[in-house]
């Protein structure tokens, strides 16, 4: 399962430019940022739909991103890019999981304070 997600024989046709920075970067942050909300002033349940959304938006960014990633004049972005991706979505899926856990434990967020 996990080859045919990266499996290039589908290449995308949109620059990478746009798919990393404004479908990848900006939308995450501005989804993190809407997570953060919920996980503040939210109930748990909204805080779970919030993840499971921001997970599967974390998931369709990585295969969009790694699709278009060749649609770059040096190969080395595309290399970088596609790295960036997988450092990303390592880093979303642990802070979702703490986030879980600290509204568990009715922790408040230290940043909001």
């Amino acid at each position: 399962m996990m080859q045919a997600f990266f499996d290039d024989s589908v290449p995308g046709k949109l620059r990478l430019s746009r798919v990393f920075w404004i479908e990848g970067v900006l939308a995450s942050n501005v989804l993190f940022l809407a997570l953060l909300a919920i996980y503040q002033y939210g109930p748990a349940a909204a805080l779970v739909a919030g993840v499971v959304c921001f997970l599967v938006y974390t998931a369709w960014i990585m295969r969009k991103i790694w699709l278009n990633a060749p649609n770059v004049d040096r190969p080395e972005l595309a290399s970088m890019a596609r790295v960036l991706t997988i450092g990303w979505t390592i880093n979303s899926v642990t802070v979702c999981v703490f986030l879980m856990l600290a509204k568990l434990g009715h922790q408040p967020l230290q940043i909001l304070h």
